[in-house]
């Protein structure tokens, strides 16, 4: 401990001036005709209350360092502190507390910095992603089919914040070799019978199944399953509307309309949805998490709107041979699609699954039809340790990974394996095509915003339309370097 070589000077002059005072006070009493005079100060009650007084400036003075950015050297060199000015010094260090507590606050526990107030009402941060992706494939009867290269898969900036009940959240997308808009939305928080809601003004990503509703800086896999990724609207993943959502104890239900996202070019009309989603937590404990969840969508389909039907990127983004095609599908003019979602997070371990399916209406070349796709995905992972499966309870969706041991502070992190099954049906449209996949996987997780993901893909496709026609399958090698804040 280091001492500071005033305080005993300026306790030695509390003493004093106490054993002084209490002279005096004897003497006025005898003065004034009492009999019994106070007794003198003991040695060790006088010693005691050097001490007290000692410590009391010791902690006056470490408060005041702590609040001026001082140093026990620079402390060390101060003048003494008289006893008297003690209740002075008291006060300078509580308005000095007090100033503090109202100056803004900066928080890095996200990653990046998020500014505040005092009180947290009002907020600001950045944030962002980097996909630094490679790929490779070998094995297809096409020889086209069997490439290797690198990507930037996603730089995404952006910011978001709050004030009040009001939050907001601007994103934009590097991908491609374009720039698109994301996430570009206002929340306004209230209460809807009597629960904590949210409305959402703007265009956000869908609530839609486990995999469709989150991003893909939080899925275990490089990319989401194919029911996220094939059974959805027209519009996309993203729509420009209004989302009501509503949260109680272990659920949440959410309502949406919107139509096209932001990036709509504006020549053409709107296709319109309508969306529903809900899940329910039977099962919350610490160690233990049992999802189960249902959403619904219905849209009415613009004329000669693009983009009705997607093809199945089964073996990675990179690739873009490698696809299960669901053939063209003329005069679309509107759609209903609902799945079915469950999942379960135990300790080190989880496990989902996922099933989908769409239903077409519209008019052909050869007269009206009633058609239907589906796609179905289960999965599972282990963590061998350093973190646990990451779930947000509260929207139902793949939550960060929390890094114990994180490789940036000298650990080892954290590893996870993986594996995937999907398997995609387009058969009942004219000329849509067949196909599954099985993935393998590691993640290693070097801490609470990045990682470096491997995942290995076997893919069969029987496609009846585009380039590669037929039976056909092989092997895809993908890896990953994430950073997200």
């Amino acid at each position: 401990m280091n001492h500071h070589p005033v305080l005993p000077k300026a306790a030695l002059t509390v003493a004093l001036g106490l054993l002084l005072g209490s002279a005096q006070a004897g003497a006025q009493s005898i003065d004034s005709g009492n009999a019994s005079p106070v007794a003198p100060l003991s040695q060790a009650e006088l010693s005691a209350l050097v001490r007290q007084q000692a410590q009391q400036i010791r902690q006056l003075e470490a408060r005041l360092r702590a609040l001026e950015g001082g140093s026990p050297a620079a402390a060390s060199a101060a003048p003494a502190v008289p006893a008297t000015d003690a209740p002075a010094l008291e006060a300078r260090v509580a308005a000095l507390e007090s100033g503090q507590a109202k100056a803004p606050k900066v928080s890095w526990s996200k990653g990046a910095p998020e500014f505040s107030n005092a009180d947290g009402s009002a907020t600001f941060r950045p944030r962002g992603r980097l996909f630094v992706d490679g790929s490779s494939t070998s094995g297809s009867s096409a020889g086209d089919r069997n490439l290797s290269g690198t990507e930037i898969r996603s730089v995404r900036l952006g910011a978001e914040g709050r004030y009040g009940i009001l939050g907001w959240a601007v994103e934009g997308d590097f991908a491609d070799n374009e720039v698109a808009w994301k996430s570009v939305y206002a929340t306004v928080d209230h209460r809807a019978f009597g629960l904590p809601a949210d409305l959402t003004i703007g265009n956000r990503l869908n609530d839609r199944g486990i995999d469709g509703s989150s991003s893909t800086s939080n899925t275990p896999f490089q990319d989401r399953n194919v029911v996220g990724t094939l059974v959805l609207p027209q519009r996309g993943l993203f729509g420009v509307g209004l989302t009501e959502r509503v949260y109680g104890k272990g659920w949440h239900a959410s309502l949406s309309v919107a139509g096209n996202d932001l990036n709509n070019a504006g020549s053409d009309n709107d296709s319109l949805t309508w969306a529903t989603r809900a899940h329910w937590n039977p099962l919350a404990r610490q160690d233990a998490v049992v999802h189960l969840g249902a959403w619904a969508f219905h849209e009415e389909i613009a004329a000669g709107a693009s983009g009705v039907l997607r093809s199945s990127a089964i073996a990675g983004h990179f690739n873009d041979l490698v696809k299960i095609a669901p053939g063209t599908l003329a005069g679309a003019e509107r759609s209903t699609a609902y799945g079915l979602e469950a999942a379960g997070f135990f300790g080190p371990a989880w496990a989902t699954g996922e099933w989908g399916t769409r239903n077409l209406h519209g008019v052909g070349t050869a007269g009206r039809y009633d058609l239907d796709h589906q796609a179905w995905a289960v999965s599972a992972g282990w963590f061998l340790g350093g973190a646990v499966p990451a779930y947000a309870g509260k929207t139902g969706t793949w939550g960060k990974v929390k890094v114990n041991d994180p490789v940036t502070a000298g650990g080892r992190g954290a590893w996870e394996l993986k594996a995937r099954y999907e398997d995609v049906d387009y058969a009942e449209l004219p000329t849509g095509g067949t196909g599954h996949a099985w993935t393998v996987g590691a993640n290693w997780y070097l801490n609470d915003l990045s990682r470096i993901m491997l995942d290995v893909v076997r893919w069969q496709t029987d496609n009846r339309s585009g380039a590669v026609q037929g039976p056909d399958k092989g092997t895809t090698v993908n890896t990953r370097f994430q950073v997200a804040f």
